[in-house]
């Protein structure tokens, strides 16, 4: 079994800065990537990103701007992949299944924003992939203030009864899946 981590939205444009919501998960997620290095796991950032081409308006998330880049307390090594996706799922529109048939991966750890979004769709399509889906609880939000209660475990309550997939904290996560 080859497992891959796949951190997803922390990207500058998200505005992940200390003090704003939700930005006391990204030192939960770097824990998570540490784990990933130490057991030798790929880590795999995928950002969106747009074109003025795609005619959304005024999006965040433009190519040629730093807002698709990595934060900074996640900043990729020269190990990891970063690929862009180019709308709600990591798989949109980019070769992210093909990097990880390429690498053996057959489970996917998942991390990142959003738990009732980007994190939902990618589990779903990992799992419509035939990859096992792990869900790292603790290292997802739903990283909009205003959304109703029960939106996160709305989305994990998906992942495990229809996709099957497991949803777990870090401190079960390493220890299955990230043995150093």
């Amino acid at each position: 079994m080859s497992t891959a981590v796949i951190i997803l939205d922390m990207a500058k444009g998200y505005g992940w800065e200390p003090g704003s919501f939700g930005y006391e998960m990204v030192a939960n997620v770097r824990k998570l990537k540490d784990a990933a290095y130490a057991a030798g796991a790929q880590v795999i950032h995928v950002n969106s990103m747009r074109r003025p081409t795609d005619n959304l308006g005024n999006p965040r998330m433009m190519v040629g701007t730093d807002a698709v880049d990595v934060i900074p307390e996640l900043q990729p090594v020269d190990r990891d992949i970063l690929i862009y996706k180019r709308y709600l799922s990591g798989f949109s529109h980019n070769d992210l299944d093909y990097t990880l048939r390429t690498m053996g991966a057959d489970t996917v750890v998942i991390a990142g924003a959003s738990t009732d979004n980007t994190v939902l769709w990618t589990a779903a399509d990992a799992h419509q992939y035939r990859y096992k889906v792990v869900i790292v609880e603790d290292c997802t939000i739903v990283h909009r203030e205003q959304e109703p209660p029960g939106a996160k475990e709305g989305a994990l309550r998906i992942v495990r009864g229809v996709l099957k997939g497991e949803v777990l904290p870090l401190d079960e996560v390493v220890p299955r899946y990230l043995k150093a």
